[in-house]
């Protein structure tokens, strides 16, 4: 998996902003897609970025989740 620094950074900037409560009441696939549409909005994604990016996201769903949930209390 070969992701640009800047797209990463983006994600996690991304992830920063999201409403903690909607977040968590999303569901592990609509949390993939908003974050990648959100990115998509403001940079271009290849289609192998894309998927390169779904990837490393569903990898870290479960800490993006307990970050959200950190931010909830």
């Amino acid at each position: 998996m070969d992701l640009d620094i800047k797209i990463i950074r983006m994600m996690w900037g991304f992830v920063e902003k999201l409403n903690p409560n909607s977040l968590l009441q999303l569901s592990d696939g609509e949390l993939i897609q908003k974050i990648i549409d959100e990115i998509g909005k403001s940079s271009f994604l290849s289609s192998e970025d894309s998927q390169n990016l779904s990837k490393y996201i569903g990898s870290r769903t479960p800490l993006i989740r307990d970050l959200a949930d950190e931010v909830n209390y």
